[in-house]
């Protein structure tokens, strides 16, 4: 009889302990299938995602820029007010003084700003957040193609017009690459196969796009010289490869002949080096893709005294010519400038006279503006807001925490410091005397001080 019990107990913990690890094998199975890690899904290997440290987030704090709680803020407004609770809308506006002047979303959703919050959320191994996004990002903005629109609408009913951007796509890619090596499953690595395809030709180059560039109406310039005598080992002036304005650059008559034209090409910014690195050892573009890019965008540096990068390139970015921007015509467009130098930092091939023009400005001057002047040397236009982020990670890049603790003390200044305020933390901007808060400067700064 003792026997019996005995021998009862024993098949009994033996039959326990089976479901135990059968139950226990069951969910690892199930996880691995859902991952993609199991049953055909393919590893990817990237570059880590930069995360700046305590060293530089310490700076940015000291600075009135407060990582966590600027993006908790964040999420509150832009996600949760702003937009649906899933995605986010491009801006928000709080509450003004009068009683008409009430909180108010765009209404509309941005592609890159929503690659943006699933960066964030990854990095913040925020997973259930994460896929939600995504799954909400590919039911919104996925075109029967493949292709993704550019923006989307709050109001289902909103009629517009059905945007696809290079880079909003390359945004989105950049950051499902980020989200797979964490969470994906198989159909998320088919999907990102789906969206190279549709950005890069099959020798891995970028496919162009219509671009707005600026241009006059009439011939205003003359060329110094034919182009066609420069050597292809020579660099050319900016005078040889565009001529000379003539007459008087102020003048009205310079302003009113200045249009805006669509040409086919490449923006300089969107060659994310890193990226199409990460897709060449990947086996998801073509081998040598990385070293064509990498020469398209050196050969977008104006040199002559100009020590920029162009907004643009005609045509293929392996043979087109060269544009130095979009909105003015005899200017060079700093912000696209500053993000083409972030890819180039990032890679650790920025140029050194560009870095020192660009740390000089800022150390000098304190901010950012939007364009640099040909004729007079001189930085002017609008300031450029968004372009901060983006010069904090080249100094983070760089190995910088003097230009890295100059830029959080300007950006800081543009940070809501009101105790009451609901964007407590988060950069805004003065818009017609309100306060409007867009998501890619606050995300971006997350990124930037995470």
């Amino acid at each position: 009889m003792q026997r019996k019990e005995i021998a009862g107990v024993g098949i009994g913990k033996i039959v326990t302990g089976a479901i135990i690890i059968a139950l226990a094998l069951g969910v690892t199975v199930f996880y691995l299938f859902y991952t993609g890690r199991f049953g055909g899904g393919s590893k990817l290997k990237i570059t880590s995602p930069a995360r700046v440290g305590y060293e530089y987030s310490h700076l940015a704090a000291d600075n009135n820029i407060v990582s966590d709680y600027l993006f908790g803020r964040t999420k509150k407004l832009i996600v949760g007010k702003g937009g649906d609770g899933i995605l986010a809308a491009t801006s928000y506006t709080i509450a003004g003084r009068l009683v008409t002047q009430e909180a108010e979303s765009s209404g509309i959703y941005g592609l890159s700003d929503q690659a943006l919050l699933l960066k964030c959320y990854v990095r913040g191994g925020d997973r259930a957040s994460a896929v939600a996004l995504k799954e909400e990002v590919v039911k919104r903005f996925r075109l029967p193609d493949g292709t993704y629109r550019a923006f989307v609408y709050a109001d289902s009913a909103a009629s517009g017009e059905e945007i696809v951007s290079v880079s909003a796509s390359i945004d989105w890619l950049d950051a499902m690459m980020e989200y797979y090596i964490s969470y994906g499953s198989d159909s998320d690595y088919k999907e990102i196969k789906t969206i190279v395809d549709n950005i890069f030709d099959g020798e891995g180059k970028i496919r162009t796009e219509k671009i707005s560039v600026a241009k006059y109406s009439e011939s205003l310039y003359v060329s110094l010289e034919d182009p066609s005598i420069i050597d292809a080992d020579e660099e050319g002036s900016m005078e040889q490869l565009y001529g000379t304005i003539t007459g008087d650059y102020d003048s009205a008559e310079v302003e009113t002949n200045e249009i805006q034209e669509e040409i086919e090409g490449v923006l300089l910014s969107n060659i994310n080096l890193r990226l199409i690195r990460d897709l060449e050892n990947n086996g998801l573009i073509a081998q040598g893709a990385y070293e064509k890019a990498l020469e398209a965008v050196k050969g977008g540096f104006a040199g002559a005294g100009y020590s920029f990068y162009a907004y643009a390139t005609s045509g293929a970015m392996d043979c087109g010519d060269y544009i130095y921007s979009g909105e003015s015509t005899g200017t060079i467009d700093i912000a696209q400038s500053i993000k083409t130098m972030r890819n180039l930092a990032e890679v650790g091939e920025l140029d050194s006279s560009s870095y020192a023009e660009f740390k000089g400005l800022v150390m000098n001057d304190g901010r950012i503006y939007t364009e640099f002047v040909l004729m007079t040397g001189n930085y002017s236009g609008r300031e450029a807001m968004g372009a901060y982020a983006d010069g904090m990670m080249i100094a983070y890049y760089m190995g910088d925490t003097d230009l890295y603790d100059r830029l959080s003390d300007t950006l800081g200044k543009r940070v809501a410091t009101k105790s009451t305020s609901p964007a407590l933390y988060m950069v805004f901007r003065e818009e017609n005397d309100r306060y409007v808060f867009y998501a890619r400067e606050n995300l971006s700064t997350r990124l930037a001080t995470l």
